[in-house]
């Protein structure tokens, strides 16, 4: 099972819409390319839950799966259905930041490496874990960061987004003493409108950041917006905007660039 985490410090930069999409496209697959569907488990690790809302699993009323999983480490009975073939979630809500004040008291116990500990219990039954997170650094992230094998920075182009991809990468580098196997597997552009600053950032952070960029850039797409409301991804809301297109091409650009199940591969 390959870990993916979908981080950045700055809110609004659409890290939960590249998580539920990714996951969703993996899952479903690429009949055009000959892509079979992957086993893909969504983890939320975001307090609001957003990623939980959109596959109808939110729980409001009592601890979410991610809570229990972050104070016990262990996963079993913590991982639910959802409608999308191929795909189940752990969910998350507000119940995280109790549970994380719980794990900084417990001084006995290794509090970092909890989630690498849980998801190595489920290694061969999913292909990918997609991990949802908040835009902040707390002990939860940090779990997601030290279990992940990659990790995707979705970046919109404005100054206050790319002033914090410095910091996120030097955050990254610092995982690494706890896992040495985590890498950057890009920066992804993201709600991006064409404007001489924007061609002006995006040369930027292609040539200066230090940091893979990935080829493909989700456009900005009023109905990608309009999906939030309704709770659904960019590809169940309108499939022929320009977003769900977008992130067509990007799943297919992260696969070829990384790898996942081909044809024929699967059990």
């Amino acid at each position: 099972m390959k870990t993916v985490a979908i981080i950045n410090l700055k809110g609004g930069v659409a890290k939960t819409t590249t998580a539920v999409s990714l996951a969703e496209l993996l899952a479903e697959g690429d009949k055009r390319r000959k892509r079979p569907g992957s086993r893909v488990l969504l983890f939320d690790n975001d307090k609001q839950g957003n990623a939980s809302r959109i596959f109808g699993a939110y729980e409001r009323e009592q601890e979410a799966g991610a809570c229990r999983i972050i104070k016990t480490g262990r996963i079993a009975g913590n991982i639910r259905d959802t409608e999308v073939e191929n795909m189940d979630i752990v969910t998350c809500n507000y119940f995280m930041e109790l549970a994380e004040l719980e794990i900084k008291a417990d001084a006995v116990n290794t509090q970092h490496g909890r989630y690498k500990s849980a998801l190595g219990e489920i290694d061969g039954k999913y292909d990918f874990c997609i991990i949802d997170n908040p835009p902040d650094l707390g002990m939860n992230v940090i779990n997601a960061m030290v279990a992940a094998d990659e990790i995707i920075i979705p970046v919109c182009l404005d100054a206050y987004s790319l002033d914090g991809l410095e910091e996120l990468v030097e955050q990254i580098n610092q995982i690494r003493a706890l896992n040495p196997k985590t890498r950057l597997a890009g920066v992804l552009i993201t709600d991006y409108e064409k404007s001489d600053t924007s061609e002006a950032a995006e040369s930027w952070i292609r040539a200066k950041s230090g940091c893979p960029v990935f080829s493909q850039k989700i456009r900005h797409s009023k109905k990608a917006k309009d999906a939030t409301f309704y709770r659904l991804t960019p590809l169940h809301y309108s499939i022929r905007s320009g977003a769900a297109q977008d992130y067509k091409a990007f799943a297919a650009e992260y696969v070829q660039k990384f790898g996942g199940p081909a044809a024929g591969e699967r059990s």
